[in-house]
């Protein structure tokens, strides 16, 4: 039988070949009868090689009861996940029943749904996120008054003791601390901020130290020590301080998840001598045994549009995005014994001269 002169077997492979699924079609006994070349992809073996075979010896192990021989014996329809070479795809068994109602065999269909998960994942990430900025928020009107009240006691009684008067280093421990503190939540809450659109100078030096104070309580929690040096007098940038901030807390607090525990990282404002009307900073980093680390490979979708940032951590996207709108140069430097350190090309160029 055909169709406008094409054999309807040839149509329906066709077919079940253009489909984003994993087909295949199992004997009671599991034996492969048919699959499609999507299958073929997902396990990375050739049709040949896939047809004749036994579900067992090619989708796990003979001491792993395999789902089919329920499908088969109830004949009722299973549907689970399994994870195949760092990919999520969800599995479904449906079994082929004659007209007296008995599984003849079953179809086995697996969908790749990792984007799917992935995306899912961080929106509950991005949900949890919001929730912590409407909270730190809350926490932070409430702080402030008790803050406000002991740093302005402070403050008054600094005026009355000099210098080197009893109790006067001590309350000026208390007014700095308190102080840090207030700035802490400013910091914080600056991140959960969106973006205004706004050009303003920044200075590139303050505006680090502060997304490497904001990074070290996660970097500490894995022993994870930072350094940040300056080699130049480095001029303004230009854009809001609170996502350049998001961005280098993001990068550093994913830069230390891939170096690893008892790690270092360094980051170094240096002048960028290969692009004039830029500044650079530069991040370096080891592992716990001194080995260098090469950010070409861990962090390549920060210059690879073709490589999925969902795969490294959650922020990665959002960086890459800020540094992008603010016309920042991705690049990572040539390897050394230093490793290969991952390089950010501010522009330093006023609103008016862009």
């Amino acid at each position: 039988m055909d169709t406008f002169g094409i054999p309807l077997e040839y149509l329906w492979e066709s077919v079940a070949d253009g489909l984003s699924v994993g087909l295949s079609i199992h004997s009671t006994s599991g034996e492969i009868k048919w699959a499609n070349k999507k299958l073929s992809e997902i396990y990375g073996k050739p049709l040949l090689e896939l047809l004749g075979s036994n579900c067992k010896e090619l989708f796990h192990g003979e001491n792993w009861l395999c789902p089919h021989d329920q499908v088969v014996s109830t004949g009722v329809r299973f549907e689970g996940e399994l994870s195949i070479a760092g990919r999520v795809l969800s599995l479904s068994i449906e079994p082929l029943l004659d007209e007296a109602n008995k599984a003849r065999g079953f179809v086995r269909i697996l969908t790749d749904i990792t984007d799917e998960r992935r995306s899912h994942e961080q929106l509950l990430k991005a949900e949890r996120f919001a929730t912590l900025g409407q909270i730190l928020s809350g926490i932070a009107h409430d702080v402030g008054t008790p803050l406000n009240v002991i740093s302005g006691y402070a403050e008054y009684l600094l005026m009355r003791i000099p210098p080197e008067g009893q109790g006067h280093k001590e309350l000026s421990a208390i007014l700095y601390q308190t102080r840090r503190i207030a700035a802490m939540f400013v910091e914080a809450l600056d991140l959960s901020r969106p973006a205004q659109g706004r050009r303003n100078p920044i200075e590139i030096q303050p505006l680090l130290i502060g997304a490497v104070d904001l990074a070290a309580h996660s970097l500490r929690k894995e022993d994870i020590k930072i350094q940040l040096t300056c080699t130049i007098e480095p001029p303004l940038i230009y854009g809001e301080a609170s996502q350049f901030r998001q961005a280098f807390f993001n990068l550093l607090v994913n830069a230390g998840h891939l170096v690893g525990v008892g790690a270092r990282l360094e980051t170094v404002i240096q002048e960028a001598q290969d692009k004039s009307g830029y500044l650079m900073v530069a991040l370096w980093g080891t592992d716990a045994a001194g080995a260098p680390h090469d950010f070409s490979q861990s962090l390549r979708c920060l210059i690879d549009e073709n490589s999925d940032a969902g795969a490294v951590g959650m922020g990665i996207s959002l960086a890459q995005d800020i540094l992008n709108g603010a016309g920042a140069i991705i690049r990572t430097g040539e390897a050394g014994e230093r490793g290969v350190p991952l390089m950010i090309y501010l522009p330093v160029s006023s609103p008016s001269e862009a």
